[in-house]
């Protein structure tokens, strides 16, 4: 049994849609909807036989639905695997770079001090002349 639902969508977006229907092979919006909607749960649907996300690590509901997408596609085996190529390549590199700018910063201002430290030595030694 089919069941009637309404969506609202905005003039833009509609305009979006209808242009995809009417390039693509879909009779009606109702179809392209239906279809859309469908392939959007397959696509985001865990991979069966692999680990759920560990509930000790908190994800954004976007970032999740892309790392289970690309565990389906094959990029990664399973969620391990996605989750520790995720922070190695990109948190400890955002981490390092942070601390080297950190780093770099400190430098600069531990030789400023330096700097005005050797100033006001040679002001003080001026000052005894």
């Amino acid at each position: 049994m089919e069941k009637k639902i309404s969506l609202r969508v905005s003039d833009e977006d509609l305009e979006v849609i209808d242009s995809f229907i009417a390039r693509h092979d879909f009779s009606n919006r109702s179809e392209f909807l239906r279809e859309a909607a469908l392939d959007y749960i397959d696509r985001y649907t865990e991979p069966k036989g692999q680990e759920e996300v560990p509930e000790r690590i908190k994800l954004p509901k976007k970032l999740k639905n892309s790392i289970c997408y690309l565990i389906k596609m094959g990029h990664y085996s399973n969620w391990q695997d996605a989750i520790h190529e995720l922070v190695r390549e990109g948190l400890l590199k955002e981490d390092v770079k942070k601390l080297e700018d950190q780093y770099d910063a400190v430098f600069a201002l531990s030789n400023k001090m330096e700097i005005n430290k050797s100033i006001a030595r040679e002001e003080s030694e001026y000052m005894r002349k």
